[in-house]
């Protein structure tokens, strides 16, 4: 199991990296004024951040101190968990957590003394995290299946295209194992159902599950309502609703 201290500090903060300040009591970033809490690191290793923030190892990133922590001076060594203040040319972050020197990863990103069967304890924890998120979001599914793909159809629409339109689709799916909840027309060799997604590449929709043809794998259906209900029983709505069969076991482990 990850460090507990580790997950926490994965699930409070957007990024995390190892580094060494710079300068203390500095702000490379014009709109952060510098104060006795203000940083500047020099990033060693990245440990977790976002693809569109772009930092990387040698960047240098103006840091504002939790006031629950101590002050760092320049030199000072830790890992840090932050979420962005500033974007732009240069990045500032506000601190939500730290590890000292000592419990720090080291260069090559592996935790002394912290190692459990070749897994970094980041990696573990979130490993971890991603996995909470299933279970939970898996508890609040209406029906969870086992299911095959077999057909896809366009709603229709009427009139032009509207900005930020879903652009529906019914994919109609074969489901073999009914993990959770029930399917009006379930029998021992299965049913089948008609699932509702948003077909659209808009910013809005773009991570939402887009069936192909034959596409298998454990769908965490959603109930529709209002109008929708008219296009098929169940829908997807979440960019982890389709997930690899083997994370039934998963979510039997914890219950579900």
């Amino acid at each position: 199991m990850a460090d507990a201290s580790m997950k926490e500090l994965l699930a409070r903060s957007s990024l995390a990296f190892t580094g060494q300040v710079a300068k203390a009591g500095e702000s490379e970033v014009p709109e952060l004024p510098a104060d006795e809490r203000t940083v500047v690191v020099t990033v060693g290793e990245v440990l977790n951040a976002p693809p569109d923030v772009g930092l990387a190892p040698g960047a240098r990133v103006t840091v504002q101190l939790s006031p629950d922590l101590p002050e760092l001076e320049k030199d000072d060594a830790a890992t840090f968990f932050a979420d962005a203040l500033i974007y732009g040319e240069e990045l500032a972050v506000a601190e939500v957590g730290r590890l000292s020197h000592e419990e720090s990863p080291a260069p090559s990103g592996q935790f002394a003394g912290l190692m459990d069967e070749g897994v970094e304890p980041v990696e573990a924890a979130l490993a971890e995290l991603a996995q909470d998120e299933l279970v939970e979001h898996a508890r609040g599914a209406d029906v969870i299946v086992r299911a095959q793909v077999t057909a896809l159809e366009k709603v229709p629409t009427e009139g032009p295209p509207r900005e930020h339109d879903p652009q529906y689709w019914v994919a109609t799916m074969r489901a073999d194992f009914l993990a959770k909840g029930k399917l009006k027309d379930w029998t021992e060799e299965g049913a089948d159902v008609r699932v509702l997604y948003a077909n659209s590449l808009d910013v809005r929709w773009r991570a939402c599950p887009k069936p192909k043809a034959g596409q298998g794998g454990m769908w965490m259906l959603h109930k529709t309502s209002g109008e929708q209900k008219a296009l098929a029983p169940f829908e997807l709505r979440h960019a982890i609703d389709l997930q690899d069969s083997i994370q039934i076991d998963l979510l039997r482990a914890h219950g579900v």
